[in-house]
């Protein structure tokens, strides 16, 4: 028997968590998906074509035909979104994705049967590669905290965590993504710019950096220390971080992180 997965909300983290969902056995699976706009149905609706579609005003009907429900709107949007469905929520799992609403927040919103779950997928979970930290409202028993656990781990590594840390985790995990390919954007242009090829300079630059990601999961290796291992005083190396270091780049990238940090906590109170 099929279990049906129902996703409120179709953007990129639904698309994501859906592609993650739907990388092997395909068939222990029925998605259906409301969606607020024409654009991101049309967008899940090609992305998996065997999901079927609903407008946000049936809600309420894809909760009470679903086992599991991932709630993946806007933060702004979940309460009202929750009070919507409230009447369907009871026996339900609920699978919040949204920055800054905490678990006694939804509980109140939903019926007090309703198992919830908060957690911080972030984009590699499309290939079962992401980081998933999560936490888990009252009502589980042990064997629905293992199956619930399981239903994560399809999307890489799932990391149960007290949810006071989930404004620090939102900075780290869910955006470190984006920190990532900040800074690859400009490798990419520079390499091109200089003569190599696109589809080379894209290989050789993600595997270096997957590469030496593997080297500090499989080592002790500190990466201040892989740093140091790298730069030659007078070097290639060196002149490239003499520059970098100039510009105060890890002051600047402190300041980032606390502005986003911040801005999460800021969140977490509303």
């Amino acid at each position: 028997m099929r279990t049906r997965v129902a996703f409120l909300g179709a953007g990129r983290i639904a698309r994501a968590l859906a592609g993650g969902l739907l990388r092997n056995e395909e068939d222990s699976w029925e998605l259906v998906a409301s969606t607020r706009t024409r654009e991101s149905g049309e967008t899940f609706g090609r992305a998996f074509p065997q999901a079927r579609l609903y407008p946000e005003e049936r809600n309420r009907d894809l909760v009470q035909e679903s086992q599991i429900i991932f709630l993946c709107v806007k933060p702004q949007e979940v309460r009202g979104v929750l009070q919507q469905i409230r009447p369907a929520t009871a026996g339900k799992w609920i699978i919040s994705v949204a920055a800054g609403i905490s678990l006694a927040a939804m509980a109140a919103e939903v019926a007090p049967s309703a198992r919830l779950l908060r957690a911080m997928p972030n984009l590699p979970s499309l290939l079962g590669r992401g980081v998933t930290p999560y936490c888990l409202g009252p009502g589980w028993g042990a064997d629905d905290r293992e199956r619930a656990k399981k239903l994560l781990q399809r999307f890489g590594e799932a990391v149960e965590i007290e949810e006071r840390f989930f404004p620090l985790l939102t900075v780290l995990v869910g955006c470190g993504p984006a920190y990532f390919c900040a800074f690859l954007a400009p490798l990419f242009r520079f390499a091109a710019e200089s003569g190599l090829p696109a589809a080379a300079a894209r290989r050789m630059l993600l595997a270096t950096f997957s590469g030496t990601a593997e080297l500090l999961k499989q080592t002790s290796l500190d990466p201040s220390e892989a740093v140091q291992e790298s730069r030659t005083p007078g070097g290639i190396t060196h002149a490239a971080l003499t520059i970098l270091e100039e510009g105060e780049w890890q002051e600047t990238l402190r300041r980032a992180l606390d502005a986003a940090w911040s801005r999460a906590k800021t969140l977490e109170k509303t």
